[in-house]
């Protein structure tokens, strides 16, 4: 029995619609695709942002790039020079706007808003099949990059929760050609707090507030937070709203909820796209787009999300873990980090292109006494587990 397609797309997200780009641009052998999103419309409501290693295929999508990021403590302020590789702001609107119009005029991949799955997808002869709000559909491959669930404390080492508003100050009070990377002023018991600017003008920027926290946090939780923050960088000038992005990203992810058989596969921000220690999220699905979409073409299985190597997943974990037990810690190691290594190790690392010798740099400008009292818990709570 022929299924209806080669492969169904659940979610029509950043990832989703990144694989579904490129099989809308060759092929091959997948060419009988659909993604299926429940939003019925797309709005602006995400900021992704990555440092500039080289020329990309969303250049042209770009809203601003800037060759100079700040981290500031209330003791210390870094600024760190990135004119070699910018920091670079895309903002989802753009990204759905062009996969719109891409998929719009493709042939093998069809992009459905407001069609929301019913069930778990069963598997049939051949392959998949998925009940929806606008019928059943059969595939022979599926991909979900939905999240498998609610974010909750526990499923993560840490949440990395954020609110943020594009703002528009009746006077000129931001830096545009620096990002205010990481702003430490706002202290938050129990979590790392920090305020996030992107400015777009003299009088405009995206501002967050942002906790890693073991609990996910929810706007109405950042709201307080965020409205001091606004207060500190505009003072009394009157501020206008023009939208707000609001989200959860995993820093650590406890399980993988795994595959449900052969031909099923998870992807997405929640199935390991997120780096664990930053949340960066953008480039690392590119890459997995690309090797995905390479497979799929070639009538091969579809690829999951590359594996980070062993020593990055060490360092991230541990990194992770001190942060957890030690938030108040975490001004303090971040402007350590930023001040006391070449930004270009920082850039690499960050953006998974790290060297041994730009790992052992990183290590070095952190107080080794934290990180190995950390490394023996940790052993200690490991044992105890296992």
């Amino acid at each position: 029995m022929q299924t209806d397609l080669d492969l169904l797309i659940l979610g029509g997200g950043c990832a989703g619609l990144s694989l579904a780009l490129r099989l809308a641009e060759a092929p091959g052998r997948c060419r009988r695709v659909a993604v299926i999103e429940a939003r019925p419309d797309y709005a602006n409501d995400r900021s992704w942002c990555f440092w500039r290693l080289g020329p990309h295929r969303f250049e042209p999508l770009v809203t601003q790039s800037w060759s100079r990021i700040a981290v500031r403590s209330a003791s210390r302020v870094v600024v760190a020079d990135c004119a070699q590789t910018p920091y670079q702001l895309l903002e989802a609107g753009n990204f759905y706007t062009h996969a719109r119009h891409v998929l719009a005029n493709s042939d093998t991949v069809r992009l459905s808003l407001g069609v929301s799955v019913n069930g778990p997808p069963v598997a049939v002869a051949h392959g998949w099949r998925v009940e929806t709000s606008a019928g059943a559909l059969t595939a022979a491959q599926v991909i979900d990059t939905r999240p498998p669930s609610v974010p909750r404390h526990g499923d993560s080492t840490l949440w990395q929760s954020f609110f943020g508003q594009e703002l528009v100050c009746e006077r000129p009070v931001f830096d545009a050609a620096c990002v205010e990377l990481m702003d430490f002023t706002e202290v938050v018991s129990g979590a790392v707090a920090f305020t996030y600017v992107l400015p777009l003008a003299p009088d405009r920027a995206l501002v967050e507030t942002t906790l890693f926290d073991p609990h996910p946090r929810g706007p109405s939780d950042l709201a307080q937070h965020h409205r001091r923050a606004v207060r500190r960088l505009c003072g009394d000038a009157p501020t206008r709203m023009l939208r707000s992005e609001a989200g959860m990203l995993p820093m650590g992810m406890a399980h993988d909820p795994g595959a449900l058989g052969r031909g099923h596969l998870r992807a997405g921000l929640m199935s390991g796209a997120a780096r664990p220690a930053t949340g960066y999220a953008f480039q690392r699905i590119q890459r997995w787009a690309d090797a995905c979409g390479e497979a799929l073409r070639h009538g091969k299985t579809p690829r999951g999300h590359h594996t980070d190597p062993l020593l990055t997943r060490i360092m991230d974990r541990l990194f992770l873990d001190v942060l957890r037990s030690q938030p108040e810690r975490g001004a303090e190691l971040f402007v350590r980090l930023f001040g006391g290594t070449d930004m270009r190790r920082i850039v690499r690392f960050l953006s998974d292109r790290g060297t041994l010798l730009d790992r052992a740099a990183i290590v070095a400008s952190l107080p080794a006494g934290l990180f190995l009292r950390q490394l023996l818990r940790s052993a200690r709570r490991d044992l105890a587990e296992a």
